[in-house]
């Protein structure tokens, strides 16, 4: 019945609060699926942004610790710690600057069972 003495109408609005319901299990596959694809992408980067070719490092006297450990295979923290000693006899201290003589390191590396 609409009220004629007051003359105003009246408005009713009815709220939906909308509660999404995410499967965890959906979500985490999701997640999982968005970092490896970043961490494809990265590696290809990586790869493709090679800044040296490593038959060129093979000619080098003195390499940096980057370039001794992936003409090596051995991760550069490994490379920093073998290289700490005072008496260590492939580095080079050019300043503060860590060198790796390549043929002294290939010599202890011959030499070791494991690093």
């Amino acid at each position: 019945m609409e009220n004629e003495s007051s003359g105003k109408e009246m408005t009713i609005v009815l709220e939906q609060r909308a509660n999404p319901v995410v499967r965890q299990d959906i979500s985490t596959a999701y997640l999982v699926a968005i970092m490896k694809k970043q961490r494809e992408e990265i590696e290809a980067g990586a790869n493709a942004e090679a800044k040296y070719d490593l038959s060129q490092l093979k000619d080098k006297k003195l390499l940096s610790v980057e370039e001794a450990s992936d003409l090596f295979g051995i991760g550069r923290g490994k490379i920093r710690e073998l290289s700490n000693s005072e008496r260590c006899p492939f580095v080079l201290w050019v300043g503060g600057h860590r060198k790796i003589k390549r043929e002294a390191f290939e010599a202890y590396l011959r030499d070791q069972y494991s690093v």
